[in-house]
């Protein structure tokens, strides 16, 4: 595939033109952000602009871009897009504003633990540095001090939530993978968690209950007292049912790929050992596909093949388990 001869130069901010469509993300907290960096650093990170008529025009680090501004930058660094056309530009906007390249609160732990212990940085420094609370880097530097890779790995794909794993950091390595994969099959939110891993952690609880807590978390909640702050449902997961079903989505293929290698390496043994397992499995399998094709065909070229929304399956398509779950 032929290289597009994108350019990297330094550009006046003169020549510089805000997208109105970005600022409509731009809050002013990112903008201080950002002249934080350039402040202790300077104008390290470039914006990606297009050529235009008028100059050239944002198409991603707005935030960037006016903090150099207000900094009191004449220059700013770019990535020149060699992308032609007002439409393709906002096409590259647009792919480019859906991107979290940073890897979010996994990687922002590991960055606190290597500084503090590889380098002696304080958290003192780190919280004037990061303008945030010792209490949030402590829990931040747990994530890579203290949790499991898979548990990691379920934070970076989006199906757990930072703050739901800070407290799953807090259980014993080897019950983490198990606790947190209950915790995304049951959709538990992150005070459920406080609570069972509180609970967990007691240690006048018994090892049959430490047991529940961890394979069937559903059977344990309904004896715990409610807390403090009301509804045990009081705080809501901040991930959009979008989200956390993108998140799940990612999940359960890495699960199916790791099932897929053990039953490519499995003796005959092992095999009969697991057999009742499987044929239960294909069946989960076999009611997912009825699901996951009435779906799909629902978004076909053709129109939705139910004859309703897209977003609903009438109820004499699903699979019996489904219904009054995903039927409504």
């Amino acid at each position: 595939m032929e290289s597009k001869k994108n350019t990297a130069r330094m550009v006046r901010v003169g020549q510089m033109k805000k997208s109105p469509i970005l600022a409509l993300g731009t809050s002013p907290k990112d903008i201080r952000n950002y002249e934080k960096v350039t402040g202790i650093y300077g104008n390290v990170v470039p914006v990606i602009v297009g050529e235009s008529a008028a100059g050239y025009c944002i198409l991603e680090g707005q935030a960037r871009f006016m903090a150099c501004a207000q900094t009191g930058y004449r220059e700013v660094p770019a990535i020149v897009a060699k992308v032609e056309g007002e439409a393709e530009q906002m096409k590259l906007s647009l792919l480019l504003s859906t991107i979290q390249e940073q890897g979010g609160a996994i990687s922002e732990g590991e960055f606190i633990h290597q500084l503090t212990t590889r380098f002696g940085v304080t958290n003192r420094e780190l919280t004037k540095l990061l303008g945030k609370s010792k209490a949030w880097i402590s829990k931040r530097q747990s994530l890579a001090s203290h949790l499991s890779d898979p548990v990691k790995e379920m934070v970076t794909v989006g199906c757990l939530c930072a703050r739901t794993a800070e407290e799953v950091a807090k259980m014993p390595v080897d019950k983490q993978d198990a606790f947190a994969t209950s915790i995304v099959r049951d959709g538990l939110n992150k005070t459920e968690v406080t609570l069972l891993v509180q609970l967990h952690r007691n240690p006048e609880t018994s090892e049959a209950c430490r047991k529940a807590i961890v394979a069937e978390p559903l059977t344990v909640l309904p004896t715990l007292p409610e807390p403090a702050n009301g509804s045990r449902n009081g705080k809501k997961d901040k991930r959009s049912d979008g989200e956390r079903l993108a998140g799940a989505i990612r999940y359960a293929i890495r699960l199916l790929e790791e099932l897929k290698t053990l039953l490519v390496k499995a003796d005959v043994a092992s095999l009969s050992l697991a057999l009742l397992h499987m044929e239960s499995l294909q069946a989960a399998l076999m009611e997912l596909m009825l699901l996951l094709n009435g779906i799909v065909a629902g978004f076909s070229a053709d129109g939705p093949a139910w004859g309703v929304s897209p977003g609903k399956l009438p109820r004499e398509d699903l699979p019996q388990r489904f219904i009054g779950k995903a039927g409504g």
